[in-house]
């Protein structure tokens, strides 16, 4: 799958794209000193890639108001319905031989509910 990666002078989070499905802004990194085309003066820029030209990612999301969606629609931009289920299924049969993947697995989850809550201005929470 190609990716693509744009620089934006502010923190992009997610909009509707269409009734089906959110875009959505991951993979953030910071760019410090960036140069603006046009601006006098280097700024803090924020990087993101994605699958679309803008650096967003499409995800299917109905409500992305709700919590558990937006982190569902978010992990499914890492992985695939098939793919978590067969990480699943190595877990409950092999923990010790999968155990890496298990743990890469949980990072993703958990990566996946704090940008849930930043999108959704629920920092705080836990």
């Amino acid at each position: 799958m190609e990716t693509n990666t744009a620089i934006y002078t502010e923190r992009r989070t997610f909009g509707k794209y269409d009734a089906e499905n959110i875009i959505g802004y991951l993979n953030e990194e910071q760019v410090q000193d960036y140069q603006p085309e046009g601006a006098e003066e280097p700024v803090t820029g924020y990087r993101y890639t994605g699958t679309e030209r803008d650096g967003g990612t499409i995800m299917p999301c109905k409500d992305p108001t709700d919590y558990g969606q937006l982190v569902n629609a978010i992990i499914r931009a890492s992985l695939t319905e098939s793919e978590e289920l067969a990480i699943h299924r190595h877990h409950q049969n092999d923990a010790e031989t999968y155990a890496q993947e298990w743990t890469d697995y949980n990072a993703v989850c958990e990566a996946a509910k704090v940008t849930a809550r930043q999108w959704l201005g629920m920092e705080s929470e836990q």
